[in-house]
């Protein structure tokens, strides 16, 4: 049996959906019957913590030959569109003249969805607004991965990390019901480690469940096959995409899996230019393994940046993550000023990761 990724049609009407939902880049203030000026924001990281603030430009343009008086309220606004802070931003804008305004914006200290924009709509009809819309995160274990533990070899040093500051690192392999493995782990387990093979094989027959995160094609893919073999018999091969993909669709039939989130369609993420998903789509061959998707994004084709493997006579589950978490699951890496490029804490990206944890164990195998 061979399983091929699917071209869903419904999946092109969510992302129309959610891309008018989430827009958060700007949209010039457009009445025809009061635009003397332009308002728009610049761009910055899209998930913060509780409290703290944000720095973010906003730009006036004025769009007349006489000078303006601009006295421009800024609002956030709530998912239920109540204030949840205003300033008001006074200036005078000469002939033609375009300034952008430093402005410091307080992160409420509440999760939720929150949208920065114009205040005053009702004295502006018709018009397009700026809109900055950006999600306030406190990742948070469910009672059920309170149950957990995880194991990730000694070279997973991050991952370990991480598993500590959580609560939820195996003393020792027997303890656990999850093998933990990131980007070292499959750079080992593609060079053919025997210890990482093993280590997985022992797995597997324990009834654990095993996580790849960050997968992806080799580093040098003229020394590796075209086809590489995971567990159950299962070959995976890639085939190169032109773009990466940013955002991307939660299963929302796993509730653990959007456990903490507002929402499960995820816009993008922190640093690394907001992409989530490589250009790369997975293509998997086997037989007697059942395949599902946990995650979708993209529109032509669509891909599944989250697939569980489930043998149907056999021990153990595989998960395949290529969502892109390296960096983004780091404490250390917390944002400052806004550099698009760079890998940055993300705590969605960690709230993920824990609900993907507490997926992949089934009751049968809670504490």
């Amino acid at each position: 049996m061979r399983f091929i990724i699917f071209r869903n049609i419904w999946f092109i009407l969510i992302m129309g959906i959610v891309s008018g939902y989430t827009c958060s880049g700007s949209e010039p203030l457009s009445d025809p019957l009061r635009q003397k000026f332009d308002v728009t924001f610049g761009a910055n990281y899209t998930d913060f913590l509780p409290g703290g603030t944000f720095r973010i430009e906003v730009r006036f343009r004025n769009r007349t030959s006489n000078s303006e008086i601009v006295s421009q309220e800024i609002v956030l606004l709530d998912k239920d569109s109540l204030t949840a802070w205003k300033t008001v931003i006074n200036l005078e804008l000469h002939s033609e003249q375009s300034v952008t305004i430093p402005l410091l914006v307080p992160v409420p200290k509440t999760a939720g969805i929150f949208n920065l924009t114009l205040g005053r709509r009702d004295e502006m009809p018709n018009g397009l607004f700026p809109s900055f819309v950006f999600n306030v995160v406190q990742p948070r274990k469910s009672s059920r991965l309170s149950r957990i533990l995880v194991y990730s070899p000694e070279f997973e040093v991050k991952l370990n990390r991480f598993l500590k500051v959580w609560g939820i690192k195996a003393p020792n392999f027997s303890w656990a019901q999850v093998l933990l493995l990131g980007k070292t782990g499959w750079a080992r387990y593609i060079s053919g480690d025997p210890d990482i093979t093993q280590l997985i094989s022992r797995s597997l027959r324990r009834e654990m469940s095993v996580i790849f995160l960050d997968f992806g094609s080799p580093d040098n893919s003229e020394l590796t096959p075209s086809k590489i073999a995971l567990p159950f018999d299962v070959k995976v091969s890639f085939n190169r995409l032109e773009s990466s993909e940013k955002s991307f669709f939660l299963n929302s039939g796993h509730p653990e899996l959007t456990f903490g989130m507002d929402t499960s369609a995820i816009s993008q993420l922190n640093g690394n230019n907001g992409f989530a998903v490589p250009a790369e789509e997975l293509v998997f061959e086997g037989k007697g393994v059942k395949i599902n998707a946990l995650a979708t994004s993209g529109i032509n084709p669509v891909r599944f940046p989250l697939v569980e493997l489930i043998p149907r006579n056999g021990k153990g589950r595989l998960y395949i993550c290529q969502l892109l978490t390296h960096g983004r699951i780091d404490e250390a890496l917390q944002p400052s000023r806004y550099d698009p490029e760079n890998t940055v804490y993300d705590g969605l990206a960690v709230q993920l990761l824990l609900n993907l944890i507490s997926t992949s164990v089934g009751d049968d195998l809670l504490k």
